[in-house]
């Protein structure tokens, strides 16, 4: 099949699992905030059987806009983000800063990089993924960080498709890095209650840190 062939026949494929993923996050929002079908379907003019398909990828052709009223409806809110074809490599920075992470790691865990999603069609890789038995660590290496909100919320995502069982935001420790981050202690809800000592000292010695974390190196 031609190259360009295959793209379009691969972007096709990717519309399939967007709509499906699409939909799955607008019914468990819904069935979230006790809504009913057909409550929904008033909020934004359309029909219950209407909102029925959209929740199960069945509607051949979803817009943007279309999407942003369900959403709405339902308190959530869409945010589209274009990927390249090819697959992300990790930049200089990013690898510099997983290779100081990884020569303090105890010889026990296993090494991957660039790590694929397990979902047909998902552009999206984790930037490490460290295991022992029993525990397999996401972990999203960050030269820069500036929005903790966007750059946290998207790396859980990873960590639930990916199955991980703990996530660490391993962040560069530059001067504007600690500050981003001590802003964001405002609105942090506690889904990090590691640190870089307590979590180094697991990972040095082989074990679970026993839940997510933050690391600056």
């Amino acid at each position: 099949m031609p190259n360009r062939t295959r793209q379009l026949y691969e972007a096709s494929r990717l519309v399939t699992w967007i709509h499906t993923e699409v939909g799955r996050e607008l019914r468990l929002a819904r069935v979230s905030a006790g809504l009913r079908q057909i409550d929904v379907a008033k909020a934004i003019g359309t029909s219950k059987s209407r909102i029925c398909r959209v929740e199960h990828g069945r509607i051949a052709r979803l817009s943007v806009a279309s999407i942003s009223m369900h959403a709405a409806a339902v308190g959530l809110r869409p945010w589209l983000k274009l990927y390249p074809l090819a697959g992300r490599l990790l930049d200089k920075p990013q690898l510099q800063l997983l290779g100081r992470f990884r020569g303090r790691l105890h010889g026990s865990w296993t090494w991957e990089t660039e790590v694929p999603m397990p979902i047909p069609g998902d552009l999206r890789s984790g930037d490490c993924r460290i295991s022992i038995k029993g525990c397999a660590i996401l972990v999203e290496a960050h030269s820069r960080f500036s929005d903790y909100q966007a750059q946290t919320a998207r790396a859980r995502r990873k960590k639930r498709d990916l199955e991980a069982d703990r996530l660490i935001m391993l962040i560069s420790a530059t001067h504007a890095n600690r500050a981003a981050l001590s802003e964001a202690r405002t609105i942090a809800d506690g889904s990090f209650p590691l640190g870089t000592r307590q979590t180094m000292a697991a990972l040095g010695a082989g074990r679970d840190p026993g839940a997510d974390a933050i690391v600056l190196l």
